[in-house]
């Protein structure tokens, strides 16, 4: 093998590096499991993290063996050309599939089967080329039904309740059972992952509820004996990690429970988190379930006429007084796996309720974006779907407006260049950087690049309104090849808001920075300098 050249030689080692490290792909990177896997391995694997959010959205910090990859897994050519390029380096050991679907409506929604199904099929189907030792699937134990009477579920109880989201994990499960026969998978049944800050939806509701001076702060649907199993992010995450570690040791296929056995009762969490708050006893009003639905019926529907629907909705009354407990024996035996008291829910609502009193801003923050990220059809990800999938076509043409024989006059410093590939390069970056404006609300990250494109450019003999002109011209035929498609019918704001804005912030740093470019010079060569009028 040749030697590399010396300026090639950081790159190599990098190379080098990343190759003696196992490797894994991740799915939902930017989920609360995610976030938490990627913190605890990043130091042993190269991890491949797959999210449709961007890194600084998901609070991810940056590492040497972190490759943040924006896709959506329901995208087919997308998520081939992601695979592809892993499978070109060198494939990967594991794959770790936590992105999934779901919202607290309880219908049938489109996402359930494009995310949940079709999109943990396509990745089963594409992980055949990457030459993997283990498939890891993140199921859940709200797949199976819950019981008036206390029966617990485990390893082999089949997930047979009949929403859309357990039905989506029902064939979940099915689809890693049959793809088991080309590498070996594992289904890890999850209960209610929360984390020292909550970030559990739910779990939030009800303690901003109780730990209010609401009206209904004291009432506790039923006799509180709703219960269902919780479990800590940091037990995921160390469930996973046995996984990885005894891969070789585990059947080629196998089904395992993560969560302590039993559950707790909303009774239970609502004493303690109450005297931990308030230090002192504070005693529920229980209400007969018949009361409860006519009060949240009532509710809900109020709540839709003013357009503010509460999270508590109707089909939730179903669950009054219904235990869903988990009884994981099998699991704890085959993975050596226990999750530990101190990460028990009843001992941890100290620290959530710490959390809570010392920083209420960050809490109700995080849990606030734990519980938007759930409704993952927003608008903004579509729209950046969008963009991404018509790329090519849109900076083609921005790059034949530029360029074009019509326009010398306009775009003479772009037409001198004679060369295209370099212009086209500065328009894909304009792009991919709207991209990111869209989908995470960044607009300054744009307005940060035309500052350093304005230095550039006046380095370059470009004038202002040029360089103005330009990106006027590229958010134009952004803009009119977005509303031009069917599927953006009613994004016309966004489309406004987060690339028309975009652009003129863009454009208004580039003036601002030509000025004080100007006023540098005409300072340094002891013209006489205007005053700038605030």
């Amino acid at each position: 093998m040749p030697l590399a050249k010396h300026h090639d030689l950081p790159e190599t080692i990098s190379r080098i590096k990343k190759r003696t490290l196992p490797k894994i792909l991740i799915t939902g990177a930017s989920g609360i499991i995610g976030r938490n896997i990627i913190e605890d391995l990043c130091e042993y694997y190269h991890i491949y993290a797959l999210a449709r959010r961007t890194q600084q959205e998901a609070g991810v910090l940056a590492h040497k063996n972190v490759q943040w990859i924006l896709v959506d897994i329901t995208n087919e050519s997308s998520l081939a050309h992601v695979i592809a390029n892993i499978a070109n380096e060198g494939g990967a050991d594991f794959v770790i599939h936590l992105a999934a679907y779901y919202d607290f409506g309880n219908r049938p929604h489109p996402e359930y089967e494009r995310t949940n199904v079709q999109g943990t099929r396509s990745l089963l189907e594409h992980s055949k080329s990457l030459g993997i030792k283990r498939f890891i699937y993140s199921s859940s134990l709200a797949g199976c039904r819950f019981s008036s009477r206390g029966e617990s579920v485990n390893e082999r109880t089949p997930l047979d309740a009949d929403y859309p989201y357990a039905v989506s994990k029902r064939k979940g499960e099915q689809l890693l059972e049959q793809y088991s026969e080309s590498f070996p998978c594992s289904s890890l049944r999850l209960g209610a992952v929360y984390t020292d800050w909550c970030e559990y939806g739910p779990l939030y509701m009800f303690l901003k509820t109780w730990l209010s001076s609401s009206w209904d702060a004291s009432i506790i649907g039923g006799q509180g004996e709703s219960a269902i199993p919780y479990v800590h992010v940091n037990c995921v995450s160390r469930a996973i990690n046995i996984v990885l570690e005894k891969s070789d040791q585990l059947p080629r296929f196998d089904t395992y429970v993560v969560s302590p056995d039993g559950s707790t009762s909303h009774q239970e969490l609502y004493d303690l988190s109450t005297r931990l708050y308030f230090g002192e006893i504070r005693h529920p009003i229980f209400t007969p379930k018949w009361l409860a639905k006519i009060g949240v019926y009532v509710q809900y529907y109020l709540g839709c006429l003013i357009g503010k629907k509460p999270f508590v909705r109707p089909w939730m009354t179903k669950y009054i007084d219904l235990k869903l407990s988990a009884e994981a024996s099998y699991t704890r035996q085959a993975l050596g796996w226990e999750p530990p008291q101190r990460l028990h829910i009843l001992r941890r609502l100290l620290f959530l309720i710490e959390n809570l009193k010392s920083t209420p801003l960050q809490w109700h923050q995080m849990n606030i974006a734990a519980f938007e990220k759930t409704h993952l059809d927003r608008p903004n990800l579509i729209l950046a779907e969008i963009m991404q999938h018509m790329q090519r076509e849109i900076c083609s043409r921005i790059l034949r407006h530029l360029l074009s024989p019509d326009h010398t006059k306009r775009f003479k410093s772009y037409y001198e260049l004679q060369d295209p590939n370099k212009v086209m390069w500065y328009i894909e970056v304009v792009y991919n950087l709207l991209i990111t404006s869209v989908r995470n609300g960044d607009r300054y990250s744009l307005v940060n690049y035309a500052r350093s494109l304005a230095n550039i450019r006046s380095q370059e003999g470009f004038e202002a309104v040029e360089v103005c002109q330009a990106l006027n011209a590229t958010g134009d035929y952004i803009s009119s090849a977005l509303l031009a498609l069917p599927e953006t019918k009613g994004m016309e704001l966004l489309i406004h808001d987060w690339i028309t804005l975009a652009i003129q912030l863009a454009v208004d740093e580039v003036e601002d920075s030509f000025e004080r470019i100007t006023r540098f010079k005409k300072a340094e060569t002891g013209e006489e300098v205007p005053e700038i009028c605030e």
